[in-house]
């Protein structure tokens, strides 16, 4: 957890210094604690942050941290499992209405994956992406977006894993200007041989300037 708290103020300090060196037009972030659901017992932690460096155009990236554990076997051994998403890319904004804003565009997935004691198995590829933002009235937005990796292949070994899929949902309301609250819903999925996948739900904050 350390590991991943260091990654995401590395993360975001390097949005920052992006949108200030390209003199950037806003800035928007949230972040999350996350509950797996279903049979899934996970535990997670997930940021993402949006750059606008010019009119329309943004640099766009996420983080999420995963782990879990369950018993298997007769001898009911404990097996646990962690996960780190990792997103980075650009997204383009063709619809800018008052109240909705669509994105399209595409970036670079990466996912390690430990289970118990093995070794790190880290895939990646690149993806696209199509989102919304919908704000039915002030200070609520709802926002939504999927990304599709078809290729997505193991670091080193450059072995086809399948593809990736991640979405995910969430329901803002703004209480005081540039902070507010959050639920969402965050899934992903690998595809082929040891592939992987989790549905969690949470809350947190978001903030913009």
């Amino acid at each position: 957890m350390k590991k991943s708290i260091c990654f995401l103020v590395v993360l975001v300090v390097l949005f920052v210094s992006t949108g200030l060196v390209a003199h950037a037009v806003s800035f928007e972030g949230d972040a999350s604690y996350l509950f797996g659901i279903g049979s899934s017992k996970s535990r997670g932690f997930t940021a993402h942050a949006m750059v606008e460096v010019m009119d329309h155009i943004f640099v766009d990236g996420s983080f999420l941290s995963t782990n879990a554990t369950k018993t298997a076997g007769d001898d009911e051994t404990e097996i646990s499992t962690r996960n780190n998403l990792f997103n980075v890319g650009g997204l383009y904004r063709p619809v800018n209405d008052a109240d909705l804003q669509v994105f399209v565009g595409g970036g670079f997935a990466s996912l390690t994956t430990k289970v118990t004691e093995s070794e790190d198995v880290t895939s990646r590829g690149i993806y696209g992406k199509f989102g919304f933002k919908f704000l039915p009235m002030p200070q609520l937005s709802i926002l939504s977006d999927v990304s599709y990796a078809p290729k997505f292949k193991q670091k080193d070994t450059e072995t086809s894993t399948g593809h990736l899929i991640t979405a995910r949902f969430t329901a803002s309301y703004e209480v005081m200007d540039g902070v507010g609250v959050q639920g969402t819903i965050k899934h992903f999925r690998t595809s082929g041989t040891g592939g992987t996948s989790d549905t969690l739900v949470g809350g947190g904050v978001t903030f913009r300037f």
